[in-house]
């Protein structure tokens, strides 16, 4: 038996957990509580929600080849003046892709389009025992920015005045080579998936030597590995709407 249970009604929590309801989920309006009727078998009704959905953004400055990267004021990462890229979590009915754009948008006020999944990283025993799916995402900016840039101008970085110290284009070897990441083993592979599929798709738009090493033929390499996860919304067919599947860029 399924019992929802607004929040307008939460006077009915308390007898019905004496009829022997139990706590499924809770969200902002309502509760969930399940019963599982025989009593000769354990209860097969699902947990509630299991895991927060969140993503990082990487994006590559067009001429310099410089990576996005934020501060934030407040947190983990604030303590150790850490430069990271732009992350949060998805909200509800949102897809990876649409999310990393809409955190670039809040977080740099740069407008980007999704380019593919680089990575996913699964971790476990989070806030209240949920465990965590992160999709580090490769973004562009939009193509209005992109031609800014290539006719010699520049897009303006405007950080979240709530969450955002400081935002800049910085290179990447110097992200890399924070200390933080230096000690884990998990983000050093992290971040060369990122550079390695940053690189693959990276192209020079202006002369000069700062972007030379960058380029994507400087490492056969990058092109071999550049695979990895593109969105493709499509109609579901036997009943109405559409649902966004990541699959290979390979295929």
């Amino acid at each position: 038996i399924w019992l929802k249970i607004p929040t307008s009604h939460s006077h009915l929590v308390a007898p019905a957990t004496l009829q022997g309801f139990d706590f499924q989920h809770a969200e902002t309006g309502y509760c969930v509580l399940t019963k599982w009727l025989p009593q000769n078998s354990e209860s097969r009704l699902p947990n509630g929600p299991t895991h927060q959905v969140g993503v990082g953004a990487l994006v590559v400055h067009p001429r310099t080849g410089k990576m996005l990267a934020v501060q934030e004021r407040s947190g983990p990462a604030a303590k150790h003046k850490l430069w990271k890229m732009p992350t949060g979590l998805t909200d509800p009915g949102e897809d990876v892709a649409e999310a990393a754009v809409r955190e670039l948008k809040e977080e740099t006020g740069l407008d980007c389009v999704f380019d593919r999944i680089i990575c996913i990283r699964q971790a476990h025993g989070g806030l209240f025992g949920r465990s965590d799916m992160f999709f580090v995402c490769l973004c562009k900016l939009a193509p209005e920015c992109e031609e800014r840039i290539r006719v010699g101008g520049e897009v303006e970085l405007l950080p979240q005045e709530e969450e955002i110290l400081m935002v800049d284009w910085i290179e990447m070897e110097d992200y890399a080579e924070q200390l933080l990441w230096q000690q884990s083993p998990l983000y050093k592979v992290m971040n060369d998936a990122m550079f390695r599929a940053a690189r693959s798709g990276f192209s020079v738009s202006s002369s000069g030597d700062e972007t030379a090493n960058c380029s994507k033929n400087s490492d056969d390499d990058y092109s071999e590995e550049s695979h990895g996860f593109v969105a493709k919304n499509l109609p579901v067919g036997y009943r109405p709407g559409n649902i966004t599947i990541y699959v290979s860029s390979k295929l």
